[in-house]
């Protein structure tokens, strides 16, 4: 990914603000395709086109179907799956833009960032284990669903969503097991780094935006008052 194309961190936190405002706010099917066509062009800009082609499918896909059932509600299964279209397109800019941030920060980044906005360390500390948390418990699923596969047990994802049960006894209460454990791990590993250390705290990070920061904070902000959010 090239620098100049890249977002700081302070950019990303606001892309997070705003893509809460497209989910929790109403707004005109227009409005809601401009918003996200501007999101997919930063995530074609910085995540590639693989991962952008993949979001606008998704998207189509739900708006798609819940254009195609308008009108058919009465139905129980027709009332599910349009539910689960109109969901999942409300929360697309969230899982967008999360994604992205995920992906493209580091830790210290963020914890940079957070005190340089002056936020207590009761906040800053907790963000910073959770940060670590999930790309770890990521890992311990691919190592449960090697050793399941190894063993011939749910070798598909089809297998995971025919049995259900068995998908609870080998996936989710292990992981329940291990994410306990990582949690104490990551928090330990994190004090014993001197992350609760008082005294100021050197970084190598740059923090300073970009003509493309700025740029992407221009247009979020003119959407948002354009969109009479506020």
């Amino acid at each position: 990914m090239s620098q100049t194309f890249s977002l700081n961190t302070q950019t990303k936190l606001v892309l997070l603000i705003f893509a809460n405002f497209l989910t929790f706010f109403q707004f005109s099917l227009v409005d809601e395709l401009v918003s996200i066509g501007f999101l997919l062009l930063i995530t074609l800009i910085i995540g590639g086109k693989k991962r952008a082609a993949i979001y606008l499918l998704i998207y189509s896909s739900c708006l798609g179907i819940e254009q195609l059932l308008m009108g058919h509600y009465l139905n129980y299964f027709v009332s599910f799956f349009s539910l689960y279209a109109v969901t999942l397109r409300r929360l697309l800019p969230l899982l967008l833009v999360g994604g992205l941030f995920i992906r493209t920060t580091k830790v210290s980044e963020l914890m940079y960032t957070l005190r340089k906005w002056h936020l207590p360390e009761f906040i800053v500390i907790p963000f910073s284990v959770l940060f670590r948390f999930f790309p770890t418990l990521k890992g311990d699923y691919q190592h449960i669903r090697s050793a399941m596969r190894l063993r011939g047990i749910a070798v598909t994802t089809v297998d995971l969503v025919k049995h259900p049960i068995q998908t609870l006894e080998y996936i989710v209460v292990p992981l329940l097991m291990s994410a306990s454990t990582t949690a104490v791990d990551l928090s330990a590993a994190a004090l014993t780094r001197g992350i609760s250390n008082p005294k100021p705290h050197t970084t190598i990070v740059h923090n300073g935006l970009r003509l493309f920061d700025y740029l992407v904070l221009a247009i979020a902000l003119a959407i948002i008052l354009l969109r009479g959010v506020f």
